[in-house]
């Protein structure tokens, strides 16, 4: 009897929507340890992409020469504030510490993945009628969690805009649970908060969706007029009508301020036929890192796979509205928010294949869909009486359906691990590329920017002393400081001729070397510029015709006083008959960069 006992006030607790808040709060930490485990092995502390461009455009608009709304702007479609937010405070108050605001990132996830997670409980609260129930219960919270912070979504977890960009997902999704909250007529102080949505919604709109306010007010307004529509008919209906009207406003101005579309898009490259299949690559890469999933198996399984999730969705949404859409509204929400966000990426990056819809940058806005999928699906089926069919079957499907979607995560992380090593050593050479100003394309390709924003953002990082330079004052050198003396002509625009013997003066406070960019003309003869230091010769390069040349000086200091000695170079053949003035002219330098040892 005390066994029996026993055993019943188990299955009570496991039933206890205390004990199942719990056990997602503890799956929930459980993930956010391995988060910081694989940051720690990853160690991401570079700035790389597009940071480096907005470091830049951070300088500018500090120093009052880029316009509040260009620096909003951004020249595309993804208009908004959160990303050079972030990045404010983040030079502000930590010297821009990369690796800190990705540790912080994962504290955002876990707020998402709560979020979700409490939800998910409130809504399947009248559904545990068993042990078995509660079971599952606590399966799809694991399950939440465990896509959450899945690392197939590493790139926005090793880079700084993953924070910001995490944060327009938490206010997304806590605008879907507040709006479905509204229409389901619970709230006690209904009118309140429809005021709170609609003053939040601008802010929403112009300073943290970007490119995704397309897909998230389309997913707002659907269940909006959903609502309305008499079978489906929504007890506080009305109450969601203000913030929908304050969406539309905000994005109003949005697109007034802009363009509709991303500057990026090529739609004339895209096959219309091969749309369909592109988006299902796309809502399949939801079920793992492609690289993991393709080293066992065939490419199109990802495809499958988002086949699979569009059609279980679908299904599961048809037996909702079957039923009178009894519920919370929440997983429809996020469904067609990823469905939308998939349909965009489709336009924006179809031309370039599956390969371009499945880049793990896009798995944040996506795995919200294969969340929701998740929790319909497992709610209808749970939903399903035993005259229906049998008992056991519905319990099957459902732990079938959420083994898939672990073990091919489980896969993931796998993969991850392994590689964790291997990408630290790529911040490593990403840091050696700005320590170096990104001496040439390949070091550019290397932080995935352009080379013209990369180097202005080392510019910026080390006139600022910040993340890999900061504490080193004697890394601060500023270009600016070489000093010109004898045999220079007079500053252009396009930089300043040397004649055929001049001096310069490196600054005496840097310790890194600088070196300079040398152009000849194509119709000059080729030159030889021989660089000396204290009277003596320290190394002697070839100008080409035509090219810029990167012409080492040597490293800053007590001794920085140099000689150019420019002459044509007899033995080379020449590319031309020369000009009047060739004899007068040594070589154009068109600027000066530095590269530093690593601290």
């Amino acid at each position: 009897m005390t066994t029996l006992s026993t055993t019943r006030n188990l299955i009570d607790l496991w039933k206890s929507p205390r004990f199942q808040i719990g056990a997602g709060i503890v799956a929930v930490m459980a993930f956010a340890l391995m988060h910081q485990l694989y940051l720690v092995r990853a160690h991401p502390d570079a700035l790389y992409m597009d940071s480096l461009r907005l470091l830049f455009q951070l300088d500018q608009w500090e120093a009052g020469t880029l316009s509040t709304s260009d620096f909003w702007g951004q020249g595309s479609s993804h208009r908004g504030f959160v990303n050079q937010l972030f990045l404010l405070a983040n030079v502000s108050l930590f010297d821009l510490d990369v690796m800190l605001i990705n540790q912080l990132t994962g504290v955002v996830i876990a707020a998402v993945a709560l979020i979700l997670i409490l939800a998910w409980c409130r809504d399947n609260r009248r559904q545990l009628n068993s042990f078995g129930d509660a079971l599952i219960a606590v399966g799809v919270s694991v399950t939440v969690a465990g896509l959450c912070y899945s690392w197939a979504g590493f790139e926005l977890f090793t880079l700084d805009l993953g924070l910001p960009l995490w944060v327009k997902n938490l206010c997304f999704v806590s605008f879907f649970c507040l709006h479905a909250w509204l229409l389901s007529g619970e709230s006690r102080y209904p009118m309140l908060w429809s005021v709170v949505l609609a003053l939040w919604a601008p802010v929403v709109v112009l300073v943290v969706g970007m490119g995704w306010n397309y897909s998230f007010i389309g997913a707002v307004l659907a269940l909006q007029v959903l609502a309305f529509i008499p079978p489906w008919r929504a007890t506080g209906r009305w109450y969601g009508v203000l913030p929908c009207v304050s969406l539309l406003a905000a994005f109003g101005v949005y697109l007034a301020l802009g363009t509709v579309t991303d500057a990026a898009v090529d739609i004339d490259t895209l096959d219309l036929a091969d749309t369909p299949l592109i988006t299902l690559y796309a809502l399949g890469s939801t079920v793992g890192n492609p690289a993991a999933i393709t080293q066992i198996l065939p490419v199109w399984v990802i495809a499958v796979a988002g086949a699979g999730m569009l059609v279980t969705g679908l299904i599961a949404s048809l037996s909702w509205l079957r039923r009178g859409a009894p519920g919370s509204r929440l997983p429809i929400y996020l469904i067609l928010y990823a469905a939308l966000v998939a349909v965009s990426v489709t336009i924006a990056r179809g031309a370039d294949g599956p390969g371009g819809v499945m880049a793990s940058r896009y798995y944040m806005d996506l795995v919200l869909g294969l969340i929701g999928v998740v929790w319909i699906t497992t709610r209808e089926l749970c939903s399903l009486g035993a005259a229906k069919v049998p008992a056991k079957v519905p319990v099957v499907m459902v732990w079938a359906m959420l083994a898939v979607v672990g073990v091919l995560h489980l896969g993931t992380y796998y993969y991850e691990w392994r590689a964790g090593p291997y990408r630290a050593l790529a911040f490593a050479d990403m840091n050696r590329a700005l320590l170096n100003s990104v001496p040439d394309e390949n070091a550019a390709a290397l932080l995935q920017s352009p080379i013209a924003h990369a180097r202005k953002g080392a510019e910026i990082m080390r006139e600022r002393q910040l993340s890999i330079f900061e504490g080193h004052p004697e890394l601060q050198c500023l270009t600016e400081d070489v000093a010109y003396g004898q045999g220079w002509r007079r500053p252009e625009k396009q930089g300043r001729w040397l004649k055929t013997e001049g001096e310069l003066l490196l600054p005496s406070t840097c310790s890194c070397d600088f070196v300079a960019s040398m152009y000849v003309p194509g119709v000059f003869h080729t030159r030889r510029i021989e660089v000396r230091r204290d009277g003596e010769a320290s190394s002697q390069w070839l100008l080409l015709p035509g090219k810029t040349t990167m012409v080492e000086l040597g490293k800053a200091g007590s001794k920085s006083a140099l000689r150019l000695i420019a002459a044509p170079a007899p033995d080379q053949t020449p590319a031309a008959a020369g000009t009047a003035d060739e004899p007068e002219l040594g070589a154009l330098v068109t600027g000066f960069s530095v590269r530093c040892a690593v601290p």
